[in-house]
């Protein structure tokens, strides 16, 4: 489930609330609607993050359910996190030390090896698409690994180190830069190449046909991600019209969708956003296109069906092997929220102490039951739809 409220909700969501607590850490009253019966909260109610805060208890009552923020229960040694995946991100390789943002192919080597030592499992896109999709398990301490660009370093250098310790990995392409190799810039992959190493388990994705670079976004000189920024048009004094902005975003990602299942047999999509900048008009986008996965540049570990996953920076050259690897730990939860014994995904906000009470994020709670939240800022009230009961 992707990191924001139910689609049709969100901005509704998004500007009551913020309208409604003048987009501070304020307390307020708010009313609650849940299924035609109307409760008015107890204790404080914040705004934080794009996120309500409501007291634990309240929330408890509100839904009829069982609420926890506790320790995670102990894991066996040698196991640093369970039904979570790491997901490392790479960018260009070089075979020398060059740039602290680009990483040499000897600290990759060394990287891949302690993986392995470290009790790390890499695990394929499959797999991992299952965990996020299907429900399928994935081993503990998964690893999935990633490049981003498509650079023909990719190639070159990682994909025999892949091999060497058996691992695959995904390198989201842009795409526009195969098709016209003489763009000029690094040297990119090539169709050929990418079809060979789909043969060992290697897999590409969309990063865009041709929309990472930044683009006008006002008269001033502003600029902003071609994806996720609506283009300033200069001769007309005016920003693209939403539905000009939805069309051109969709139409190049459509593109890219289309030549990686022309050229390579593609039958299932991912998205990896330029810049890791989006909004809910490209998340709309891909999921009209049939793109079930998209990935960030926000660190952290992917949870289980928050399908808009965060990465962990691997191709910092300024961190040795060790740092990089021991860095997955770090993003290790300390505290895990649950509902009624099952985990739940935190996508802004973490539950927060205010005077004496414990607040929990209750946009994420109700996520997590499929509960519709919606906010009527004229009126003050959260309006909670349960989800339909199925049949046999």
């Amino acid at each position: 489930m992707r990191k924001r409220i139910v689609p049709v909700m969100a901005a509704a969501i998004l500007i009551g609330l913020a309208a409604f607590f003048g987009l501070r850490h304020k307390s307020r009253e708010v009313d609650f609607d849940i299924g035609g019966r109307k409760v008015k909260a107890s204790g404080p109610i914040a705004y934080s993050g794009h996120e309500l805060l409501v007291p634990l208890k309240f929330a408890e009552r509100l839904l009829g359910v069982n609420i926890r923020w506790n320790p995670p229960s102990p894991l066996p040694k040698g196991v640093y996190y369970r039904d979570k995946v790491a997901v490392l991100m790479y960018h260009h390789l070089s075979r020398k030390p060059l740039l602290p943002s680009i990483l040499s192919e000897d600290r990759f080597t060394e990287q891949m090896k302690l993986l392995k030592q470290d009790g790390y499992h890499v695990i394929t896109m499959e797999q991992y698409r299952r965990f996020m999709l299907d429900n399928g398990k994935v081993p503990d301490n998964a690893v999935l690994i990633t490049f981003d660009d498509g650079y023909e370093s990719f190639y070159k250098l990682a994909f025999p180190v892949l091999r060497k310790y058996g691992y695959t990995a995904v390198d989201f392409v842009i795409v526009s830069d195969v098709d016209n190799p003489g763009k000029g810039g690094l040297p990119k992959l090539t169709w050929s190449q990418m079809r060979e190493m789909k043969k060992f388990g290697m897999g590409f994705y969309n990063h865009t046909y041709d929309l990472h670079y930044y683009v006008p976004v006002d008269d001033q000189g502003g600029m902003g991600p071609a994806l996720s920024s609506r283009l300033y048009i200069d001769d007309e004094t005016r920003s693209e019209y939403n539905e000009e902005y939805y069309r051109r975003i969709t139409g190049d990602l459509g593109l890219a969708e289309r030549r990686l299942k022309e050229e390579l047999g593609n039958t299932d999509s991912a998205l990896a956003f330029p810049y890791g900048s989006y909004n809910d008009r490209v998340l709309d986008a891909a999921g009209s296109l049939g793109i079930p996965l998209t990935f960030t540049v926000k660190e952290g570990l992917a949870e289980r069906g928050e399908t808009n996953a965060d990465r962990i920076n691997g191709g910092s050259n300024l961190r040795t092997a060790a740092q990089t690897i021991g860095r997955i730990r770090k993003f290790v939860p300390k505290r895990e929220l649950t509902v009624n014994g099952r985990g739940v995904p935190l996508a802004a906000v973490q539950p927060q102490l205010r005077k004496g009470t414990l607040l929990v994020p209750l946009d994420d709670i109700c996520r997590s039951l499929h509960i519709a939240m919606n906010y009527d800022g004229l009126k003050g009230m959260v309006k909670l739809t349960m989800p339909k009961a199925r049949h046999a």
